[in-house]
């Protein structure tokens, strides 16, 4: 892989982008801002620094404080901050070419930082920090401006090719993780015990992960963001089910296995068959000009359909989604875009100028609005699971003997089924950047 040539190209790319936002703006260029450290409320102790995603997706530089200097027409200029400190080690820097094709200047400190910009009153500010962008001589208006960001945030969802490899990588480091944890899950490892194996197979730290891992067992698979990891090792063992991503580059993959033991209940092991094989099929309908609601709204047909032919629905897969007996098995969104974060920006942007696309009313939590167009990068995660709050209603309702309640108490301590891979939109189709990497529950792809 030529990282240099791609890089190279890319940069080329985000600046033609900066320069379509910026036409018709008050402004000469923008100064991109890295971010600042910030510490928690009351305290000394720092929160852990997350770069700025616009700034990321130019320059994969950690730390604070770093100034990107973008004017049309000029090099980019790199003021890298490195401070001279012995109670922190220097930010570690990637082997990346990106000293090669910016200008860089390495300073120590915020105020050699603002010396080294120059002056750049007549940029905008995109960053976190309005007190430096005021230490620039920027002004309040042009921090931040709306109708730039909206810009900024439309063209991110375009990946460029080395964005692509950035995030496919991104797959492939996770993957060395999901192998770990799936080889411990079959020896009964604690969820502790599991994440531990996950961090140190991908090589990084928890800070460091691009979300916080979810690793459950039984019940927990049903918490969709579940943050707990028992320290105890699992008493049923039914199920399993793994929600971790990797990053590259700044870049993050996000994937999601469900794994059933010889414990399960029979109807959940079919389930689990049945989810993995609609997965790929939605899969398969990504492609240019395809409707993310649509194909949410696809994923609920298809839930209909399992709940149908395992008898937890009583009565036709239709039946079953047009009395909307599928939102409590299904609560979440099919996707999301994801980048350089995770829930990556501009899922219900109207356009390049900003508005917005609100998910319909009997799909509130839905991620993406946005009709899918080539170079877009999507998760695709349709779930199907056990939540005794959600499905409390339905036993109580008019629709109650449209379930059979004996096979739902029986389930449930199984908890859920999620199954997620990234996928590149191509001009004919799609590109699945994980599943190669990451196996389906059975093993196969």
């Amino acid at each position: 892989m030529d990282w240099k040539a791609l890089y190279e190209q890319h940069v080329t790319s985000v600046m033609a982008d900066v320069e379509k936002a910026l036409n018709g703006e008050p402004f000469e260029g923008i100064v991109f801002h890295s971010g600042s450290q910030h510490h928690y409320h009351a305290d000394d102790r720092e929160i852990p620094f997350v770069t700025v995603p616009h700034f990321a997706r130019i320059v994969p530089a950690g730390g604070a404080d770093h100034l990107l200097v973008v004017r049309p027409g000029h090099k980019p200029r790199l003021v890298r901050n490195v401070p001279r400190d012995y109670w922190y080690e220097p930010p570690v820097q990637p082997d990346h070419p990106y000293p090669q094709i910016l200008d860089c200047v390495e300073v120590d400190g915020r105020e050699a930082a603002t010396a080294a910009a120059g002056d750049v009153s007549k940029l905008a500010y995109v960053g976190d920090d309005p007190k430096f962008a005021k230490a620039l001589g920027i002004a309040a208006a042009a921090q931040q401006p709306a109708r730039l960001l909206a810009r900024l945030d439309w063209q991110r969802a375009y990946k460029t090719p080395y964005e692509i490899e950035c995030l496919r990588e991104a797959g492939r480091r996770a993957s060395v993780g999901h192998a770990a944890v799936r080889a411990g899950m079959q020896q009964g490892w604690s969820e502790r015990k599991l994440h531990a194996a996950y961090l140190e197979a991908v090589g990084t730290m928890e800070n460091h992960a691009p979300y916080t891992n979810i690793i459950g067992w039984d019940e927990h698979a049903a918490v969709l963001h579940y943050q707990s990891k028992d320290l105890d090792d699992p008493k049923g063992k039914r199920c399993f089910l793994i929600d971790a991503g990797a990053t590259h580059l700044g870049y993050a993959s996000d994937v999601t296995r469900t794994y059933a033991t010889a414990k399960a209940h029979p109807v959940f092991v079919d389930m689990l068959d049945k989810m993995d094989s609609l997965q790929r099929q939605l899969v398969a309908k990504v492609k240019p000009n395809q409707g993310f609601v649509d194909l949410h709204d696809q994923a609920h047909r298809g839930v209909a359909a399992i709940l149908s032919e395992t008898g937890v629905s009583r009565g036709s897969a239709e039946q079953t989604y047009e009395e909307g007996l599928t939102h409590p098995f299904l609560p979440h969104g099919l996707g999301h875009h994801l980048g350089i974060q995770v829930h990556d920006v501009g899922g219900h942007q109207q356009g390049f100028e900003g508005g917005k696309v609100t998910p319909p009313d009997q799909y509130p939590f839905l991620r993406t609005t946005r009709v899918l167009e080539s170079n877009n990068v999507v998760t695709i995660e349709p779930g199907l699971y056990f939540i005794p709050m959600l499905l409390q209603k339905h036993r109580e309702g008019p629709k109650a003997a449209r379930i059979d309640w004996d096979l739902v108490d029986a389930l449930t301590p199984c908890g859920g089924i999620r199954i997620e891979d990234n996928i590149v939109v191509t001009e004919t189709g799609q590109e699945d950047l994980t599943r190669p990497f990451i196996p389906g529950h059975n093993g196969g792809a």
